[in-house]
């Protein structure tokens, strides 16, 4: 009986023990969980914080990126404007160039013939005045010819 008060007295103790080590187990999981929730809250915080920022910073892109296609359409615009208005200046141009030919073309033209109208008045008028020196020399010769009669 003694062996069985050993072995009934060891029981309870191992008992104790496994109850002892079961309550420490479970202390340590309880703790281990705690802090690995502790810890998942602080990542999820992170993450929270990180994605907030970087929505910003998205978001912040994002208005730049308007801005910038904003001011690159009104450049667009205005140079297409700028090239519109240097177009219509030019054919307006060459159309006032056009009309100045056209009419310097014509006042040559007329003064190309005044001058042949002019030639050709000198060079009818000199043939006129020809034939009268020829007739005066014609004249004179015969007169020559016939001798002094006065």
């Amino acid at each position: 009986m003694k062996d069985e008060g050993i072995v009934l007295s060891r029981g309870r103790s191992q008992a104790s023990v496994i109850r002892a080590s079961n309550a420490h187990l479970e202390a340590t999981i309880l703790a281990l969980r705690d802090r690995l929730e502790h810890e998942k809250a602080d990542a999820e915080a992170a993450v929270r914080k990180a994605t907030a920022s970087l929505a910003g910073e998205i978001a912040a892109l994002q208005a730049t990126i308007e801005e910038m296609r904003d001011r690159l359409q009104a450049v667009e615009a205005a140079g297409r404007a700028d090239v519109q208005s240097a177009r219509a200046s030019a054919a307006a141009d060459i159309k006032q160039l056009e009309l100045t030919i056209h009419a310097q073309r014509a006042r040559l033209e007329a003064e190309d013939q005044r001058h042949r109208d002019e030639v050709g008045d000198l060079n009818a008028a000199f043939a006129k005045e020809r034939e009268i020196l020829h007739d005066q020399i014609r004249a004179l010769r015969s007169r020559l010819e016939r001798g002094p009669q006065a």
